[in-house]
């Protein structure tokens, strides 16, 4: 692992005038390392070889696309240059924990209950955003695009983990999300892509959400895919805080974005010889 100074070094490098008087490292992904720099800027530096280039451009696009049009925090681009091997950003803080699976379990269902909510209202509020995207950076992903993702993580490895009866359902919900979105097609919003609990900052003390980070997987589609990380109890309270719907179908919509989420983990398993078993059960309960 490179060492806390050099990535120190390559923002003094790349931003010759920012004065840095504190600096650590946040976390390391397969993308890339976030550090901390004054307590109130985030910088993402791209790992070697990072394939998120065109992830990066977009989310400085769009959150430049986004400010002031949100009442919750979102980052603000300060900093961002193009660099051999992708982009560093520079970017407000968002304060707050990071709210993790771990904190949600401590909670008790009221608690958990509210905090989904919240983040149904913030979903709600996301998906009203009209923006004019003159560039084209952002994607547009139709139901066939959806479809794309079904058939890539539902591969012959992964359909062996499933009995005879399992897969025909798992391939009816598919035939009938194809038929919902053909003759029921919705309009396309933009979505965040990424909203499991890693990506909310949260307050303790209050218990409530004070914003959402990491912009770079947001596209157009819809609603539903903002919804993939959430169902049975927990769906029914984000559905609660997102509000009313014209779209009758959208817990069915959500369901199959749910079972491709678990599909890909799924796979992701068993290509990395982990036991798929708790997200099979995941799955099996969605059906």
């Amino acid at each position: 692992m490179v060492p806390e100074q050099e990535y120190m070094d390559i923002i003094k490098k790349t931003f010759p005038e920012l004065n840095i008087d504190d600096f650590k490292i946040l976390g390391k992904g397969h993308f890339g390392v976030a550090c901390s720099v004054n307590n109130n800027i985030v910088f993402k530096i791209p790992i070697e070889n990072s394939k998120r280039f065109n992830d990066q451009k977009k989310e400085v696009y769009l959150l430049k696309k986004l400010e002031n049009k949100l009442s919750f925090e979102i980052p603000r681009i300060l900093y961002n240059k193009e660099i051999p091997n992708g982009m560093i950003i520079g970017e407000t803080l968002v304060h707050g924990v990071t709210y993790s699976q771990e904190l949600h379990d401590s909670f008790d269902e009221a608690i958990k209950s509210d905090v989904l909510r919240q983040l149904g209202k913030m979903m709600r509020e996301l998906h009203g955003v009209k923006i004019h995207d003159e560039q084209g950076v952002l994607f547009v992903s139709d139901y066939k695009d959806i479809l794309h993702l079904f058939y890539k993580n539902f591969t012959e490895d992964v359909q062996k983990c499933f009995n005879d009866a399992d897969t025909e359902r798992i391939r009816k919900l598919c035939n009938r999300y194809e038929y919902l979105s053909t003759h029921y097609p919705v309009e396309l919003v933009l979505v965040h892509a990424d909203l499991h609990f890693g990506n909310m900052m949260f307050d303790v003390e209050s218990k409530k959400i004070i914003g959402l980070i990491d912009f770079g997987s947001a596209h157009f589609a819809e609603p539903a895919r903002d919804m993939h990380y959430y169902y049975g109890d927990g769906l029914k309270s984000l559905l609660d805080g997102y509000g009313v719907t014209l779209d009758p179908y959208l817990v069915e919509r959500q369901n199959f974005q749910a079972v491709i989420n678990f599909l890909f983990h799924i796979r992701d398993n068993i290509e990395s010889k982990k036991s798929p078993d708790k997200d099979i059960q995941k799955l099996l309960s969605i059906l």
